[in-house]
């Protein structure tokens, strides 16, 4: 009984440090902005990202979370954070004075999370208080929190007036939490616009200020501020300190990289200007550093108010280099100032293919098909294009009439050339043709002249054409006439017009051996719409 008591015990013990991981099937499903937001409603549940979110800049509310997000590899873009959330923390100070805190980034107070497999991409903080403040890509604060595998890109800008304040990469204010295998690559500006109250002032490429660990990271930091009070500014931590009274786990940052430039003014009588490369202040040496690399690390300090922005010169001017978006790439827009060189992204857009279309025409019987290949992957789709059907063109004699024989003409598609209908060509009268003449002396139409070649009648009008042929002697049954439109003027076998609706229409006029043909044209109107008294035929 002893010995299973024990290893009940060890696999409680195994089970305490190495909880099991959430199944994805038992997690709410992330794919809009919509769904998003409905974390407000349950914050401490489990959630996965199951589609890239572009929150197109659209101003984000921070909510906040205890529970668990799986990014699962996907991106959220273009998140936009310009106030703070509803809920507060409890920060402190390089004295470990307590300050009740305002919080901003995609979560403002971050509290027992698991955060993890997940990218934000473009996020622009903007927040003007005068309230104490932290900010964060992903959250304000962050207490007993864990965040790993997780990429952040991020610009923001803090302008405040108050005491306790400070900008973040990841993080904003860190209170016991882990950092594991992030990237951050941070454009971080702090504007204290109050030069009677000496603020407490932190900034840090992973988290500004508090305490926690970091491991495997890599951080690309970039930090500006304008600071009246004590500055506290680091490529990956601004000031690590313990609350008073704390009791627990030793602190670390390890086999972590960081590239960093920071330049500032600090006006305080005290000018202690604390700016490292990794912490910028670690208090008592609490955090221990092992095995970690700096790549570049520069700084500019100031004890006068000498503003220090990213772009170096005060009126600039910039172009713009668009970069599409690929299958698997966002795209976005590159700005550079032509003035100073400074240079950024935004406006990013989400990955799409880009397809090159192959066109195989339809032809009168048999459907096509349109071919789209993406040029990066090769995924294709193909897309049927409908048959497009005969077109009529012109009827062409195919068997002359005689006097005694029935002739026959056939309509002929225009396009494929394919018979589409036959109809006879009545035979001529025998008393009709010169007694003297015989089949083989049979004489060609050599010219037709009409009386009048414009037309004009109203709906249900009725007129002849007045046809003269050459030679004169010619039997009028050797002419063939043919309305180019049917729907607006019908042309019998014997010239006859009859006015059906409104439009224009070309009547041909043809012998039946091809010798000779002439076109006039007719224009027919409303009835309703003609003055009493119009011409019932009328020629141009």
């Amino acid at each position: 009984m002893k010995k299973i008591s024990v290893l009940m015990i060890v696999i409680l013990l195994l089970c305490a440090v190495f909880p099991a991981a959430d199944a994805k099937e038992d997690a709410v499903e992330i794919a809009t902005r919509e769904d998003l937001m409905r974390i407000a409603d349950a914050p401490s549940g489990s959630y996965v990202l199951t589609a890239d979110i572009d929150l197109c800049g659209e101003p984000w509310t921070p909510i906040p979370f205890s529970g668990t997000f799986d990014g699962a590899g996907h991106t959220i873009g273009n998140l936009t954070v310009t106030r703070t959330g509803e809920d507060t923390a409890v920060t402190y100070d390089g004295n470990r004075v307590e300050y009740d805190t305002s919080c901003a980034g995609l979560f403002s107070v971050v509290t027992d999370a698991q955060i993890r497999d997940l990218t934000l991409l473009n996020v622009k903080i903007a927040i003007e208080t005068d309230r104490n403040c932290f900010s964060g890509a992903i959250a304000g604060y962050a207490k007993n929190t864990v965040i790993s595998d997780c990429t952040v890109s991020v610009r923001s800008t803090m302008t405040i007036s108050a005491i306790n304040c400070g900008v973040g990469g990841i993080v904003g204010f860190s209170e016991g939490s882990d950092f594991e295998q992030c990237a951050v690559e941070a454009e971080l500006v702090f504007l204290d616009v109050n030069p009677d109250v000496l603020c407490e002032e932190f900034l840090g490429g992973v988290y500004a200020s508090g305490c926690g660990n970091i491991k495997d990271c890599t951080a690309y930091t970039r930090g500006y501020a304008d600071i009246y009070g004590y500055a506290h500014n680091g490529g990956m931590v601004g000031m690590f300190k313990l609350r008073r009274g704390y009791k627990g786990k030793m602190h670390f940052i390890r086999d972590s990289s960081v590239d960093a430039e920071i330049r500032f003014f600090e006006v305080t009588p005290s000018k202690r200007a604390y700016c490292e490369a990794i912490i910028g202040e670690n208090c008592a040496g609490d955090c221990y550093l092992t095995h970690n690399k700096e790549l570049h690390f520069d700084f500019t300090y100031r004890n006068t108010a000498v503003p220090m922005r990213p772009e170096s010169c005060e009126a600039p001017s910039y172009r713009s280099v668009v970069t599409e978006p690929t299958c698997t790439a966002w795209g976005y827009t590159s700005y550079t100032c032509e003035t100073c060189g400074y240079t950024y992204r935004d406006d990013y857009t989400k990955p799409q293919h880009k397809y090159a279309e192959d066109i195989v025409q339809a032809t009168c019987t048999e459907a096509g098909k349109a071919v789209y290949t993406c040029v990066f992957c090769g995924d294709t789709y193909i897309e049927t294009i409908p048959a497009a059907g005969h077109t009529p063109g012109d009827w062409t004699v195919t068997k002359a009439a005689g006097p005694d024989e029935a002739g026959e003409e056939t309509l002929f598609c225009s396009v494929c050339g394919a018979p589409l209908e036959t109809r006879a060509i009545p035979a001529a009268s025998p008393s009709s043709a010169p007694a003297a003449i015989t089949d083989s002396e049979v004489l060609s139409v050599q010219q037709i002249v009409l009386a009048e070649t414009v037309i004009e009648l109203l709906t249900g009008e009725a007129a002849d054409l007045q046809v003269t042929v050459t030679p004169s002697d010619v039997p009028t049954g050797e002419l063939r006439f043919e309305s180019s439109d049917p729907a607006v003027v019908r042309v019998d076998r014997d010239g006859r017009l009859t006015a059906l609706s409104p439009g224009t229409a070309t009547i041909r006029i043809y012998s039946a051996d091809g010798s000779a043909e002439t076109t006039c044209s007719v224009l027919v109107t409303a009835k309703l719409q003609q003055e009493e008294g119009h011409s019932l035929l009328r020629c141009g």
